[in-house]
């Protein structure tokens, strides 16, 4: 009777492993917008262009055809990483694949014609 037990048991906690392991690796897309929204926006803006204290900060118009094209996906990935300039370093809030999604993100911002 124990063993029976203690198999329902190992074989139930397997499964709890396993379909929470499933359901954050498939189910879990991450949500760039938001995390633009939370992180990004207030400097930067909605549109990517920069708010008026972003300006005052220095931060690219993501807009910008010629910038885009200046930045590497690296560049970006270290600068929302590390941080540059007055920019704080995202790397204690953000998981690498979140920040991957901002840079998608950010490539989204371009003009249509040099995405």
């Amino acid at each position: 009777m124990k063993k029976i037990f203690l198999y329902g048991l190992v074989v139930t906690l397997f499964l709890s492993i396993l379909q929470f392991n499933l359901s954050t690796a498939l189910g879990a897309k991450i949500n760039y917008k938001k995390i633009f929204e939370n992180e990004c926006e207030k400097c930067h803006g909605k549109d990517g262009k920069g708010t008026k204290r972003g300006k005052k900060l220095g931060v690219p118009n993501f807009n910008d055809g010629e910038w885009q094209d200046s930045v590497t996906d690296e560049q970006m990935i270290n600068s929302i990483t590390n941080g540059k300039k007055k920019m704080p370093a995202q790397k204690h809030k953000l998981s690498p694949e979140e920040i991957k999604a901002v840079v998608k993100f950010v490539r989204i911002l371009a003009p249509k014609k040099r995405r």
